[in-house]
């Protein structure tokens, strides 16, 4: 199986809507990473202003956003790297929130 020793990191992107995700899309692409999964997501203030009444108070309080999309990638430590250097040419107000996390196991690749 292979290990952490040879660098795998998971890639955690979080683009707001309204935020330049085509950028973001070119950017992983031009790393070099071309599978990685996109989940469409809902904001925290959202959820509980239409699904819990009860926390409306709360959610008034919090960022008001509508949502986001959340890129997730497994990559050689190189690529994200490579990635997190593009993603830094984008203009702030539209960069993603991003990380990379170090991978100790992984099936999928050259298992």
């Amino acid at each position: 199986m292979p290990e952490a020793d040879q660098g795998m990191r998971l890639v955690i992107l979080l683009v707001q809507h309204g935020q330049a995700f085509e950028a973001v899309i070119n950017a992983v692409l031009d790393a070099g990473i071309v599978d990685a999964s996109v989940v469409e997501s809902q904001s925290l203030s959202s959820i509980m202003s239409k699904d819990m009444p009860i926390f409306a108070g709360l959610a008034a309080l919090l960022p008001q956003s509508i949502g986001s999309r959340a890129i997730f990638a497994l990559c050689p430590a190189d690529k994200a790297s490579t990635l997190m250097g593009f993603l830094r040419e984008i203009p702030k107000d539209d960069r993603p929130i991003a990380a990379a996390f170090p991978v100790e196991h992984f099936l999928g690749f050259d298992s």
